[in-house]
């Protein structure tokens, strides 16, 4: 990891603090809403919304494409604003826009002293907040433009030429055990970790906290994969949180053996790739993977099998 990443990492950590700072100010403010005086409210809010806009001009596009989390506090700052400002707009009992004020103030900012409109005054003050809108002038002038006819062509029929693959083989019962002996042996090291860290926690277990290995992404997606055979197997049961998330947690003995009466089969399809890998690796801030396996050693075993 070379100095500008590093730095990069330190300067997001300080904007999710900040981040943090906001929606804690703004929780407050919330609480008071109701019985302090609105102005200073609304003031106190635009401040936050000042900070929070501050924040994200400070990182790079390019960092809040692949930083979901600063682009999620952001968004929970701006929701956070409003529900504060609804709430003292409420107590102020005047929510309701009045089209005769309104009116009333333009003829005040607007009328001469001879009790006449000054058009030219309102002019100037619209001119000025819109823009017009740049001209573009198109490369074939006043030319006619008719289509070109594109002529297909037709196309031959190829001949296919039959390969040969040799003789098929069937593999030896031997390599066929061998294979199946050590997928077993892996399959039990993860289901006892499994089992080890749900016990720690008395919760379910975050799925991509789970598979993540924050230095290997192929070592995330064997993980995956040999999850994937403890749930087909009954072992594990993959569930849904209340904020739809998937969770895996150790099936009970009873659902165990359900899952073995069972001959019909559901699939479920998980996206994964290497941007949803590190937005995961910064969600649950993951610097060391949970499933510990010594991938070198098992393939050593088999080889010597």
């Amino acid at each position: 990891m070379d100095r500008e990443e590093v730095q990069t990492k330190m300067q997001r950590s300080l904007r999710k603090k900040k981040y943090k700072e906001l929606l804690e100010e703004g929780a407050q403010l919330g609480l008071r809403a109701e019985t302090a005086d609105p102005v200073e409210t609304f003031q106190a809010v635009q401040k936050i919304m000042e900070t929070s806009n501050a924040l994200q001009n400070e990182g790079r596009i390019k960092d809040r494409a692949e930083n979901a989390t600063e682009v999620l506090m952001d968004a929970q700052v701006l929701r956070m604003s409003h529900d504060v400002v609804h709430a003292a707009m409420q107590r102020m009992g005047n929510s309701e826009f009045s089209d005769e004020e309104f009116v009333g103030i333009i003829l005040s900012s607007f009328d001469s002293e001879q009790g006449i409109e000054n058009w030219e005054k309102l002019t100037r003050e619209a001119a000025a907040v819109f823009h017009m809108s740049k001209h573009s002038q198109s490369l074939y002038g006043a030319f006619e433009h008719e289509p070109v006819v594109v002529q297909k062509e037709a196309k031959q029929r190829a001949q296919r030429q039959r390969t040969d693959y040799g003789e098929a083989k069937k593999p030896d019962t031997v390599d066929k055990l061998q294979k199946k002996e050590k997928s077993a042996q892996k399959l039990n090291l993860i289901f006892n970790q499994i089992l080890k860290i749900y016990e720690q926690r008395r919760k379910p277990i975050p799925y991509f906290e789970l598979i993540i290995d924050p230095e290997d992404f192929m070592n995330t997606v064997d993980n995956a994969f040999q999850i994937s055979f403890l749930i087909r197997d009954g072992r594990v049961a993959l569930l849904n949180d209340p904020n739809h998330d998937p969770i895996i947690r150790p099936t009970t003995q009873k659902e165990n053996e359900q899952a073995q009466r069972m001959t019909e089969t559901t699939q479920a399809i998980l996206g994964l790739n290497t941007r949803k890998w590190r937005e995961m690796i910064e969600r649950f801030q993951v610097d060391e993977p949970l499933l510990i396996l010594n991938r070198e050693e098992l393939n050593m075993t088999q080889s010597q099998k």
